[in-house]
Order: structure tokens, then sequence, then C-alpha cells
């Protein structure tokens, strides 16, 4: 490439993990996507990540299911704020490492969602496709706003990584787009469309066991548009913004930063080119280290959300969900989303919980994400039938 697209090229150093381990509890002023959850925004959020379940899209289903309307994903909270950090650093790239959720209620159709975020502490670290780099954590609490209930709680982190003309930058070995056979398409289009779905059919915590698999999802191959849809549903980084706003940001960033969020620093929206743009064009991914155009990382926790709802059924409650992101998801690229049952706690009350360990793996054998759940799912009565 003649010109390099971005301006910074920095390492990492001990005075800038230094000034940022001092942001450790500052309130974060965050920019949420989505204030409240309508029915388009629910319905665009679930097909910005694949899931058609009706629960989240028909009003009618909706209204004779558990809630008597429709409800939110669970990683529709996502929409509201990611938990992507980039403070400090300047000129450093930040990449979302994963989140630790508490889930504490549902979000029904209506509500408005208020996100409280702070800093939280700072990991170092030294990888394999990096020299030294830093974990950055954000809690958040996401409020409804009609009750001032908390109805999730969550822990992100970002990966903080020099580029890759930084010294210790990272350097992932640059692929072009997996080529699939129209035959393997087609048996792709087959698992996608064959997906089971519990739907309003109770799963009851009685009936399950441990080493059971939960019925995997299939995204891909990625691509723009796979973006462009979920982009719909879920902007992560405030810096998505177009034209005129996208230039005020950008003065702001220059003469006025206050203005700006402080979940991302200044340097961020000076840049001539965002860096976000990392998961559209392959120029820019790959001068930050990426092997080529890759996906977003909260849109991949989304994923692995939803081959659990899809098993738990309406009935069921995810109640925890952890995702740690082990590898990028780059254009051309199939992942298979799905886990196993690892406990079952029948309990004495009217729920029990059951335990999964998940893990999503693409087309070259590679394990891209891991992480654990727990879903609440509901007790059989002696009325109910077997």
């Amino acid at each position: 490439m003649a010109e390099r697209l971005l301006d910074y090229h920095v390492a990492i150093t001990d005075e800038m993990i230094d000034e940022a381990r001092a942001y450790t509890g500052m309130p974060v002023r965050v920019e949420p996507w989505n204030h409240e959850a309508t029915l388009d925004t629910i319905r665009h959020y679930a097909w910005g990540i694949g899931d058609a379940n009706p629960l989240w899209c028909d009003e009618e289903y909706a209204a004779s299911g558990p809630y008597g309307t429709v409800v939110a994903p669970p990683a529709f909270l996502y929409s509201s704020y990611d938990g992507a950090i980039g403070l400090g650093f300047p000129g450093v790239q930040p990449f979302y490492s994963g989140t630790e959720w508490r889930f504490h209620d549902v979000v029904r159709r209506g509500d408005r969602i208020r996100p409280e975020a702070t800093m939280g502490d700072l990991e170092v670290r030294e990888g394999a496709n990096a020299g030294r780099f830093v974990i950055q954590r954000v809690h958040t609490r996401y409020v409804r706003e009609a009750d001032d209930v908390v109805v999730a709680e969550a822990t992100a982190g970002t990966f903080r990584v020099a580029r890759s003309q930084a010294s210790g930058g990272l350097r992932y070995e640059a692929r072009g787009a997996h080529r699939f056979t129209d035959e393997q398409l087609d048996d792709i289009a087959r698992q996608a469309l064959s997906e089971p779905l519990q739907g309003d059919k109770p799963l009851y915590v009685d009936d399950v066991r441990a080493g059971e698999s939960i019925p995997q999802v299939v995204k891909g191959p990625l691509k723009q548009i796979t973006m462009t849809a979920y982009y719909a549903g879920c902007i992560g980084s405030p810096g998505y913004k177009a034209d005129e706003v996208a230039w005020r940001y950008r003065d702001w960033a220059l003469h006025d930063p206050g203005k700006l969020p402080n979940n991302y620093d200044p340097t961020y929206f000076s840049e001539r080119v965002l860096p976000s743009l990392g998961h559209q064009n392959a120029d820019v991914a790959r001068e930050l280290g990426m092997p080529g155009a890759y996906g977003n990382g909260p849109q991949k926790c989304g994923w692995m959300s939803h081959p659990i709802t899809n098993w738990m059924g309406d009935h069921g409650r995810l109640e925890r969900l952890e995702v740690r992101l082990r590898r990028p998801d780059v254009f051309g690229d199939v992942t298979w989303c799905g886990g196993t049952v690892t406990a079952v706690d029948e309990g004495e009350g009217p729920t029990g919980t059951v335990t999964l360990a998940l893990r999503a793996t693409n087309q070259r054998g590679e394990v891209t994400a891991e992480g654990t759940a727990e879903v609440a799912l509901p007790r059989r009565r002696p009325a109910d039938p077997a």
C-alpha cells in the first residue's frame, strides 16, 4: 500500500498504562444507540444477529406468550451500550474481548433503558500475535427508567493492542475470504433453515441431562451486508456518524472534546480514517494487524446467545452469560455456535438452573469464542404432560 490509512502507529508505554489505571472508578459518559426497546428497535437488533424468533418480532405470537408482549433478546442491551472502551492509549487500537452478563429481568417492548457505566480495572498481558497489550474493563448497569429497576449488569472488556507497524503490534497473517463450493453453501443454508426452535412448548429442567448438546446455529459466510444488517440494529462505536454529523464530531475532537462521549479518546475521532472501518475494509483491517475485514465483537457475543434462546424456549430465561473472544471472524468465514450442558440443578422452587459450556468454531476448525451460561427452566409439575 502506497499510503498508510491510519495516523498512529505507537507502542504501549508504561506511562500510558499508569494514566489508564487512574481512570478506575470514573463514570463513563456513553452515547446509547437505542434508548428505547420499541417493536422496530428489537426487530432490527434481532434480525441483525440473524435471529427471527417470533417472541422478538411477532406481536400476535408474543401476546399469547409468558410475557404478554414482544420482548427483546437478552443481547439487545448491547444496542443500549456495549461496554466497548477506547479511553486513553492514543493511537492504540481497541478490540472487543468479551462480556460477563447478569440478567435480572427481560426487556419488554416499550422499556426505556438507561446505561450507567464506570471504568473497571486494567490488566496487562502478553500475546501470541502481539507483544504487550492491555485489557480495559467497564462495568455497566442497565436501568429500566419506568421503575428504576436494574434489568441487567455487565462487565465488558476491550483489548488495547498496538497496530501492525508499531513495536509489539498485532500481526495476524493476512488471508482472503474463504471460498465455499455451491454444494457447501447449500449445506450451510440447509443448516440455517433447519435450526430447531423450542418456542412456546416449555422445556423442563427435569428433562435435561448433563452431557447433552444444545443445537448449533450457523452464521455466515460473513460479508459486508452482514455488518450493515448488524449496524442497523446495534452501533457500538460512537464514531459511526454520517456526513455533517461526522464532521461535527471531528471538529469537537480537535477543538471541544468535552462534547464527545468519554468512552473514546478524542484522538480516535480526529483520525483521517476511523479505525472502526476495519470491520468493513480489508486495507484498514490489515493496518491494524487483522487478517482482513473482520466482524464486530459484541455481534459475536450476540451470536453466542442465539443457540441458547432457541434451545430454552419462551419459558426459559437466560440469567448469566459470559463470552470470551479468541480469534477474529474474517469476511468469508462461517461460524457454528453451540454448547453442552455441564450441570443441572433441579432446585426446589418453580425453576431449576442449567449450566452450559459454549463454543464457536469456524470452517478452519479454529475455536473463535468460548463461554458459559446459566439458564432458568421451569420444573415439571405433577399435572404437566411428560
